[in-house]
């Protein structure tokens, strides 16, 4: 198996098109300013929407050909680290920070969350804000069928042919950890080469507890991008936090 994480065109040829957060996102940064924070910062896809309100951008991701791509596309404009989200010090703190679509869902178990969450914290100035965005979990999605391959996404373009990513799940119980394997299908071919990467199931209950213990006091629950409130229809969480 492949980490997903190691191949930054298919990742770009993937995101290229998402768009749904970014309003969220600019409007949240807007309101707190600069400098920003962006946690899993991957290749950049929301660096641009803060450099375009002409804020300072900081991005901290772990895979080292996506912080590559990163400092290639964006050079002096913007800083890339190659850093954990767990375990990072950059001696300085940010008025906004923020985790993007799904990303805190990579610390895989509740000390790794909390970890994360006191870096944030430890880096948050007193006026800063805080937003976090992942799925809520949905039954549906993590008992399927193993055995069977589930279209991901929409189609998209990469290298010249019409693609769209075709995944399975493995959903483990005691960890709440979903191990998801992805097949590029090209031109309605399935290619050989499977993609892997985990992730952690929170539930907003979950979330409510962790925030906490990390002093970090939640001013909203969102339950979309387009700024509905979290009730149990919601398929997203989103949380806005303030220090506590």
């Amino acid at each position: 198996m492949i980490d997903v994480y190691t191949n930054p065109d298919l990742y770009e040829a993937i995101h290229k098109n998402y768009s749904w957060d970014k309003q969220l996102i600019t409007s949240a940064a807007t309101e707190a300013g600069g400098p920003v924070l962006e946690l899993a910062s991957g290749t950049g896809r929301l660096a641009q929407l803060i450099l375009d309100l002409g804020l300072n951008y900081t991005g901290i991701d772990l895979s080292a050909e996506f912080v590559k791509v990163a400092r290639e596309k964006f050079g002096n404009l913007a800083t890339f680290h190659l850093g954990n989200m767990q375990r990072f010090n950059l001696d300085q703190t940010f008025n906004f920070i923020f985790i993007g679509f799904n990303s805190f869902l990579h610390n895989l178990t509740d000390e790794s969350a909390l970890d994360s969450l006191t870096c944030v914290n430890n880096h948050l100035s007193d006026s800063g804000t805080f937003l976090v965005s992942i799925f809520i979990p949905d039954p549906s999605f993590l008992y399927r069928d193993k055995n069977r391959l589930y279209p991901a996404m929409s189609m998209f373009d990469f290298n010249g042919a019409k693609c769209r990513i075709m995944e399975s799940n493995v959903f483990d119980d005691d960890t709440q950890i979903n191990q998801i394997t992805w097949r590029l299908e090209r031109d309605e071919e399935l290619l050989p080469d499977t993609y892997h990467y985990s992730m952690r199931m929170f539930y907003p209950h979950t979330m409510d507890i962790l925030l906490n213990k990390t002093g970090l006091k939640i001013i909203k629950k969102l339950g979309d991008y387009d700024g509905t409130p979290m009730d149990e229809e919601s398929g997203m969480q989103i949380y806005v936090c303030k220090k506590a």
